[in-house]
């Protein structure tokens, strides 16, 4: 067998293909056909930098009931912390050295945004946030919830922190892209924070859909495990998503080539969109491969194939979704660098000696 056959296609993608992702660009050409949410732009710098910045600062706000207002100290500096005074000194000593500006504060640096937040948030009771393009799923293990769902501001700013895909949106977003006509794809972004109204989403009925010169590619089940019942609504579910894309999606936008997620409840007659995702190779291919994809055509008419996870082929998923994610980025900075290693070790040290003493 030829080896060039398994190498990487090239496949190319556009500033402007990826521009027309960003939630804003598609929302209001879809009411009725995705979920209810706020759009909150342009954001104010000081937020960019919240999100960019070491550590996460909580703001000490008056919530009534909060979580937050549960078994935690609050330090003079409003850092939740339940160890934080040991390690004061020398943080400050280490502020002093490096030259680095003091931990950003919600509260201070961008009130009206704070309060925007909690207003929205009292309006929808609990949310769901994201940047332009990503949502901060592979954050969940930071809420006591273990999802998206964030009945309080906080809860947004401790996902919003943790994520590394908000990070990939912030600093990497037109890495990948190729110049067009002549120009470059450098270029500034106006930054959005989405609230999402929350809605329980049953992850068996999501589907991602891949879509080129105007036909659908394939489908793909987008949370990889079994569903035993998902095979016998197969065809029921094809024609659901053929109808939407042809009759609702593609007259609606610019784009021919695009990856879309859908979403269909029971009992199957409504679909709908929740993202939009770039015809690229940042775009997760699922159960398809990106090579596969790209030699694969349809004509009017063709059929497509929509795969679900079997018995048969279970193991070969069997990875959670954003698992590689759930450890926090110190600890995997920490696994590289001996010297990281040995700061995160004293840390721990020093939080079991605290709770040591006060157990004593």
């Amino acid at each position: 067998m030829n080896d060039e056959c398994n190498l990487p296609v090239d496949i190319p993608v556009t500033k402007k293909q990826i521009e027309n992702c960003i939630f804003s660009h598609w929302y209001g050409k879809f009411k009725g056909h995705t979920p209810r949410a706020e759009i909150i732009k342009p954001l104010p710098i000081s937020f960019i930098k919240y999100l960019e910045q070491d550590g996460i600062k909580l703001p000490m706000d008056k919530m009534e009931n909060s979580y937050y207002n549960q078994d935690l100290e609050l330090t003079v500096d409003n850092d939740y912390s339940d160890w934080e005074d040991a390690k004061d000194e020398r943080d400050d000593d280490k502020h002093s050295t490096d030259g680095n500006e003091s931990t950003i504060d919600p509260l201070s640096a961008f009130p009206e945004l704070h309060e925007q937040l909690k207003k929205v948030i009292g309006k929808f009771k609990s949310v769901m946030p994201k940047l332009n393009w990503s949502a901060p799923k592979d954050a969940t293990w930071i809420l006591p919830n273990n999802s998206m769902r964030c009945s309080e501001v906080n809860d947004v700013y401790l996902l919003l922190n943790a994520s590394n895909y908000i990070m990939y949106d912030l600093h990497h977003a037109f890495e990948e892209c190729i110049a067009e006509e002549g120009g470059n794809h450098a270029g500034s972004v106006e930054y959005e924070l989405i609230l999402r109204e929350w809605f329980n989403i049953n992850p068996a009925l999501e589907f991602r859909v891949f879509i080129r010169d105007g036909m659908i590619l394939g489908v793909s089940q987008r949370d990889l495990n079994y569903y035993d019942y998902l095979a016998t609504l197969k065809e029921k579910l094809k024609g659901s998503i053929k109808k939407f894309v042809y009759e609702v999606l593609l007259p609606r936008i610019q784009d021919q080539a695009i990856v879309v997620d859908l979403y269909i409840p029971r009992a199957f007659d409504k679909v709908w969109l929740i993202d939009m995702n770039p015809f690229s190779r940042r775009t997760d291919s699922l159960m398809f491969g990106w090579n596969e994809l790209h030699n694969t055509h349809r004509v009017d008419g063709s059929d497509f194939e929509l795969r679900l996870m079997t018995e048969h082929n279970i193991g070969r998923f069997a990875t959670k979704e954003h698992s590689e994610h759930h450890v926090p980025t110190d600890i995997l900075e920490a696994s590289l660098n001996t010297e990281t290693l040995r700061e995160l070790t004293s840390k721990w040290k020093e939080l079991l000696s605290l709770q040591e003493d006060e157990e004593s």
